[in-house]
């Protein structure tokens, strides 16, 4: 996003500085920021039972399939794949394991 503003500095200016009368002192300024949307962040042990509307997962697969759970839940907290967003890319072979 970006924003353009002009200001008259005139007023603001010492007075040995001052510009002639009728003459205005303008300045422009450029702003750029990013949008940003407030979040939070929960664990995937809060996540449980819930259904959310947009999800961004920091998926880091484990190395035992004791915990397989900590990675399905948060994949299966959206309705949709389009709501879904993974950091990282995994092996998901990890995930193809009988209960």
């Amino acid at each position: 996003m970006e924003q353009t503003f002009r200001i008259d500095i005139s007023d603001i200016l010492p007075k040995d500085k001052k510009p002639k009368p009728n003459w205005k002192a303008m300045l422009s300024i450029k702003r750029r920021a990013l949008s940003l949307v407030p979040a939070y962040s929960i664990t995937t042990h809060k996540s449980q039972g819930q259904t959310l509307n947009n999800v961004v997962i920091d998926l880091k697969l484990p190395n035992e399939t004791d915990d397989i759970a900590a990675v399905y839940v948060p994949l299966s907290r959206v309705k949709r794949l389009a709501d879904l967003i993974i950091l990282r890319q995994s092996d998901y072979k990890v995930l193809l394991i009988k209960p």
